[in-house]
């Protein structure tokens, strides 16, 4: 009799074992597959972030090319005065550093075309070099401008000299 208590005693431990093994083999399970949830759903943050950046720099090409400071003649949408541009190219543009939602911004004249590359300020200038904040894994992008300027030429003030330009704005891309 004591025996068959013995007995019964062992396989009530057993059984009782058998289901915190099984409660705990639930629990892993459950937490495999929440895991797996969130890598699914979490699967592409650096390609969205990546995506969201371009779409930023990209917009932000226009809103720097029609900025007050830089705008030719307000009516006209991406055209640059070239006097803006020949004063923030002079480290002024170092002051706007919170504005600039970008790594950095450059202007190119390319047309009339040239052979090599002379930073502004200077004579027969052809690279301005708005702002850059040193970082590296810099990708840049792109538009065409307008770059404009009033001339005095024979008595006459003329308006609208424009030449063709190139407005590149960096965007850091993330390490990974």
């Amino acid at each position: 009799m004591i025996y068959r208590i013995a007995l019964s005693k062992r396989k009530g431990q057993m059984k009782i074992q058998q289901m915190a093994f099984m409660l705990v083999a639930v629990f892993f399970f459950f937490i495999l597959v929440g895991l797996f949830f969130l890598g699914i759903q979490f699967k592409d943050v650096k390609g969205g972030f990546a995506q969201l950046q371009k779409e930023q720099a990209i917009s932000s090409l226009r809103v720097i090319a029609d900025m007050s400071e830089l705008n030719y003649d307000s009516s006209d949408s991406m055209t640059i005065d070239e006097d803006k541009l020949r004063i923030m190219s002079g480290d002024f543009g170092e002051d706007y550093s919170s504005f600039w939602p970008v790594a950095s911004v450059e202007v190119y004249k390319i047309y009339p075309s040239f052979s090599e590359i002379k930073e502004c300020p200077g004579a027969d200038c052809n690279y301005y070099k708005l702002y850059d904040n040193g970082q590296s894994n810099v990708k840049t992008y792109s538009t065409y401008i307008s770059i404009c300027k009033s001339e005095k030429e024979g008595g006459y003030v003329y308006d609208d000299r424009c030449e063709v330009g190139k407005l590149v704005v960096g965007v850091k891309i993330p390490e990974e």
